[in-house]
């Protein structure tokens, strides 16, 4: 078997720019962009309206990082026998002599635990996100597929098979 390669697709990534865009539009509802701030029994105004900030501004970032994707071509994913490629990490691949572990989180996402993570520093979004990651993953490197036109199963098929 060859090299297992992920690329993005195109309708998985739109599909998350209108789920994103769905919930800043609620966010703004919430924040009372639309009309009155809606009322609840379980939470205040103040509460409501907060929550609808933060609702937009994160929806808001992954919309805008989404969509960005629907411009990018090339790889997101490699892994063969040298070892992982993530795109949204890093240009370097990270040689399996590297990888202390490979777990999963959620089951959604792979986890890559780093012998050196020094070595392999990661850039843009990634990169800031990496001790958030770090304190809820316990690992270096989050590898997620949502937005690929490949599944995290077959991701893990080819990380058993190259792993030694």
């Amino acid at each position: 078997m060859g090299d297992f390669i992920a690329y993005p697709s195109k309708w998985r990534i739109a599909l998350l720019a209108h789920l994103s865009a769905g919930f800043v539009v609620i966010g703004l509802w919430m924040i009372g962009f639309f009309g009155p701030i809606p009322s609840s029994r379980r939470y205040s105004a103040i509460m409501v309206f907060v929550m609808g900030w933060v609702c937009t501004a994160f929806f808001g970032f992954c919309a805008v990082a989404v969509v960005t994707r629907l411009f990018t071509s090339g790889e997101d994913l490699r892994i063969g026998p040298t070892g992982i490629k993530v795109r949204s990490w890093s240009d370097q691949t990270i040689p399996w002599s590297e990888i202390a572990d490979v777990t999963t989180w959620k089951d959604k996402s792979i986890i890559l635990h780093l012998r050196n993570p020094s070595l392999f520093p990661g850039r843009g979004a990634g990169a800031m996100m990496t001790r958030f990651n770090r304190m809820i993953t316990g690992g270096h490197v989050d590898v997620m597929l949502a937005g690929s036109d490949r599944s995290f199963d077959e991701a893990m098929d080819a990380i058993t098979q190259f792993r030694c």
